[in-house]
């Protein structure tokens, strides 16, 4: 398959535009032998589309717990007054996010019987995640960038990591 992006465990590259530290996992799963673990693991490898265009501000889906509604393109995602009593749950997400679904049926499948899925890109620097990729805040403006030059609503990123290397790329700031 043809792609855009690569992310290795510890970069997202992206010829012609930079190389972003990157993350994905939970402390104590940050391992590629961990992706099938739900809810801890980094994201399985595979080819993902990122969906870049915009869906403007995060919404509550409105169950009370402070959950967002899914979207497939980028958001920002409300912080300080604009998220209230959310604050402390949103600004696990950090300020922006872009949708990632597998692009072909061996990524979706790759841990069946398991399905992991509901995976992002986002901004946030605490180091961690739960299976998206935690990625440096200066890539969203290239993403908005290129879907208004370019019209295209999105890119295709490549997840292979090196065995037995840490998925943590230092995003924890």
């Amino acid at each position: 398959m043809i792609f855009d992006m690569t992310y290795n465990g510890q970069t997202i590259s992206w010829p012609g535009r930079g190389a972003f530290k990157a993350t994905s996992g939970l402390p104590g799963f940050q391992l590629p032998n961990n992706s099938c673990v739900p809810d801890s693991g980094p994201v399985p490898e595979g080819f993902y589309k990122v969906f870049i265009s915009d869906h403007g501000t995060a919404e509550d889906n409105g169950s009370g717990s402070c959950a967002l509604k899914p979207s497939w393109g980028i958001q920002k995602i409300p912080r300080g007054s604009e998220a209230g009593s959310c604050e402390p749950y949103w600004a696990n997400w950090g300020r922006n996010r872009a949708r990632m679904e597998p692009a072909d049926i061996g990524t979706k499948t790759r841990c069946s019987p398991l399905m992991r899925g509901g995976f992002y890109l986002h901004d946030s620097t605490k180091g961690y995640s739960h299976g998206c990729i935690e990625v440096e805040s200066r890539l969203f403006p290239l993403l908005q960038t290129y879907h208004k030059t370019t019209k295209k609503s999105a890119l295709i990123i490549k997840v292979s990591y090196v065995a037995g290397r840490s998925t943590n790329g230092g995003t924890k700031i």
